[in-house]
């Protein structure tokens, strides 16, 4: 079996693991606790318990007695290891001229500490130089303990009523008890009635096996307490704040504008049930060239990002350009660079989204009432660990269509990496069944822990035979056959349609001011009831001859497109929740807007894939998201999110 490196969720040192029968050693950074004797198979499932956490979620069976006696990360400072029966302890080596007293003010920040330090190691009169001492988690210094604890629970966050520990306990019932998470949150054991008393639906002996744990922030020691609290997500609510009346249209462009203000309707959030403001006021009026919304700039924005991209939805640079250009004429603005705070820009009622749209205006209702009769198809799964889920991955072109380029940087090259980290990701730390579509001969499916890439058209679509991408319309093609061929024979196994997710991996060219990542997902009005391919050289391939024509019926794009939306917005708010940059205006879509013209993705469109969701991981014409996708630690950041977010979609029914 080979080795694999299993990133760590924070900014320490990751560890590898590579199994070898029968030595003492299984890899740098884990060792065995007794000898190493063990199978590797059974340490492998150990571990794996010891991992589901970064993705957000936790096998409800017990860890078996037969699993590793303890676990180590080497991390900075030293190695934590977790021995079955006792708690964590960070092994560091003493140096020259060290007794009790100096470890204690270096990694305790208190030299009180010293007797305990002493009675830790209770077979060590005196800390001698390359002899390793054990420094109780518990006693170390804030810096330290915040480190550890991010390593060793990585799905750990702040939030606003104090700190929420998911409760790992890998070598079963007893490995984290009350007085364990007193004592490591809260630095005193006395702690562990009240932790008890803030979290009545877990058992009293013992927080429960994989769930979260509130630790209240009164009780947080200061190096938790002044970590900033993540986001908190609304609460939902039955139905959508009711909009205004429209008010009545003004006949003079220079007049005031009409009052009431009118905002824009509640967009619905990815998570069914919740809701969140447009966050724009608009008011609406009427002049010689017809019906117009006005949108008074705010200090810092600009026509580009925060009217065009905004109202109207257009990303493309020449889209967004023009429609700048109409909007600035309609508007009296001759320099759209020198634009005063608070002025009235009039954004045509024909360019707006639904959502902007004045109560009442026919297309909008049209939409509201479009997206209440899709909540109804949502069909939500739970899978704890990702069990019999499965994740077809794709990257978008490759071979000789490199996508979009910026600045010597390949899209195709980028996505393939991600794919990668998320391939890996998923198969280390989830029980998920992965399919690649597409191969990079040279470099595999390995994770290359370099920032950046360099380019090659190595890549083949896993097709039978394989295409080596010499075509892009019939790589396109080809990709949603050898989808849909693998959701047949999944299907034909029993697999529930549910439980199959097609993620295709890609990263934008838009205009310069747009960044962040998006998810489209296949609008059922955009996909037809059946579909065959006529591109030459298609007849090669047994996923084209096995099944030449899709099937598409109304029912299934109807909760296709629902699951999609669904697990596109989770995905969207776990990018969120690890700082990766998110398009601010409608990061979901339904189909790509050039122009006039709208469209769904062909992998979107004629997939039989329930799931489907395609993410654009960042705009490579803006420079920042240019800059970061450059990075491996963002490449890892992204991936890791993903694979957060498609647990997350999987997880607890009650939405921990």
């Amino acid at each position: 079996m080979p080795g694999f490196v299993v990133p760590s969720s924070c900014p320490l040192e990751p560890f590898e693991y590579t199994p070898h029968a029968g030595t003492g050693t299984l890899g740098t950074g884990l060792r065995s606790g007794r000898g190493g004797r063990r199978r590797a198979s059974t340490f492998r499932t150990a571990l794996a318990l010891a991992l589901l956490l970064c993705a957000g979620a936790v096998p409800a069976a017990a860890a078996s007695r037969s699993g590793p006696s303890r676990l180590e990360i080497r991390t900075e400072g030293g190695t934590l290891v977790w021995r079955r029966g006792a708690w964590p302890v960070l092994r560091v080596r003493p140096r020259n001229g060290d007794g009790w007293y100096r470890l204690a003010r270096r990694y305790c920040g208190d030299g009180g500490l010293a007797r305990r330090l002493a009675a830790a190691n209770p077979g060590l009169s005196a800390p001698q130089r390359g002899r390793p001492v054990d420094v109780p988690l518990v006693l170390l210094r804030g810096d330290l303990r915040l480190a550890a604890v991010r390593a060793l629970f990585p799905a750990d966050a702040r939030v606003r009523l104090g700190w929420r520990h998911w409760t790992l306990a890998p070598f079963g019932s007893g490995s984290e008890s009350w007085k364990f998470v007193a004592a490591l949150f809260t630095g005193s054991q006395r702690t562990a009635d009240a932790l008890r008393r803030a979290n009545p639906e877990s058992p009293r002996r013992a927080p429960r096996r994989g769930r979260p744990v509130l630790v209240p922030e009164a009780t947080l020691l200061p190096v938790f307490r002044r970590l900033p609290a993540a986001t908190p997500t609304p609460a939902p609510t039955s139905r959508p704040t009711p909009a205004p009346r429209r008010p009545s249209p003004t006949p003079s462009p220079t007049s005031a504008p009409p009052s009431p203000t009118a905002k824009p309707a509640p967009e619905r959030s990815g998570n069914a049930g919740r809701w969140r403001a447009a966050g724009a006021t608009l008011t609406y009026g009427k002049d010689a060239e017809g019906e117009y919304a006005v949108y008074r700039l705010k200090r810092g924005e600009a026509l580009y990002s925060a009217v065009v991209v905004r109202f109207t939805g257009q990303l493309h640079a020449s889209d967004v350009n023009a429609t700048a250009k109409r909007i600035a004429r309609r508007s009296g603005i001759r320099d759209v660079s020198a634009i005063p705070v608070g002025y009235p820009v009039k954004i045509p009622l024909e360019l707006l989204l639904p959502r902007y749209l004045p109560p009442g205006n026919p297309r909008r209702v049209a939409w509201e009432q479009d997206r209440e009769r899709l909540e109804r198809f949502a069909q939500v799964v739970h899978a704890a660990d990702l069990s019999g889920v499965h994740v077809i991955l794709d990257a978008g072109h490759g071979g000789v269509d490199s996508g979009a380029t910026r600045k010597g940087v390949w899209e195709s090259v980028y996505a393939y990496d991600l794919l990668c980290r998320i391939k890996h990701d998923l198969e280390r730390h989830t029980r998920a069944k992965v399919w690649p579509t597409i191969l990079d001969r040279s470099r595999g499916h390995r994770v290359v822990d370099r920032d950046v890439l360099q380019p090659d058209r190595d890549q083949v679509l896993l097709t039978h035979p394989r295409y080596a991408l010499k075509n892009p319309v019939l790589g396109v093609h080809l990709r949603w056959y050898l989808t849909n061929d693998i959701v047949r024979r999944l299907r034909k196994k029993g697999v529930p349609a549910s439980r199959i997710v097609f993620l295709s991996l890609h990263a934008d060219s838009l205009h310069p001011s747009v960044r962040g990542a998006m998810a489209y997902v296949p609008s059922r009005h955009l996909r037809p009831r059946s579909y065959r391919a006529r591109t030459r050289g298609l007849g090669r391939y047994r996923e084209y001859r096995d099944h030449p024509e899709v099937q598409l019926g109304r029912s299934f794009v109807r909760r296709s497109e629902a699951s999609s939306r669904r697990l596109a917005g989770i995905l969207i708010a776990t990018l969120r929740e690890e700082s990766v940059a998110v398009h601010p205006y409608s990061p979901i879509r339904g189909s790509v807007l050039r122009g006039s013209r709208r469209w769904v993705p062909a992998v979107l469109r004629y997939t039989l894939a329930q799931n489907a969701v395609l993410v654009e991981c960042c705009n490579l014409a803006n420079d920042e998201d240019r800059r970061l996708l450059l990075t491996a630690s963002w490449r890892e950041r992204f991936a890791r999110a993903v694979v957060r977010g498609i647990a997350k979609a999987f997880g607890n029914r009650d939405g921990d």
